[in-house]
């Protein structure tokens, strides 16, 4: 008797790994003076510095990111 195998080859999906949750953040704007500051224009330049992200849910995701 005789047995014939078929090969598979399994290619390994993308998987995405969602995280959300809480973070806390200090963000600093630069202004050309006070008057622009005061006013609400939009700052010459701006800084973001992530100090602390809480996870508080982690989802499993098959597939990869949609190419916009």
């Amino acid at each position: 008797m005789q047995r014939r195998f078929k090969q598979i080859y399994n290619a390994m999906a993308k998987i995405l790994k969602i995280q959300t949750g809480t973070i806390d953040v200090v963000v600093t704007s630069e202004f050309e003076n006070e008057d622009a500051a005061t006013q609400d224009k939009e700052p010459t330049q701006t800084d973001v510095k992530i100090t602390e992200f809480k996870v508080e849910n982690t989802k499993w995701k098959k597939g990869g990111l949609a190419d916009e």
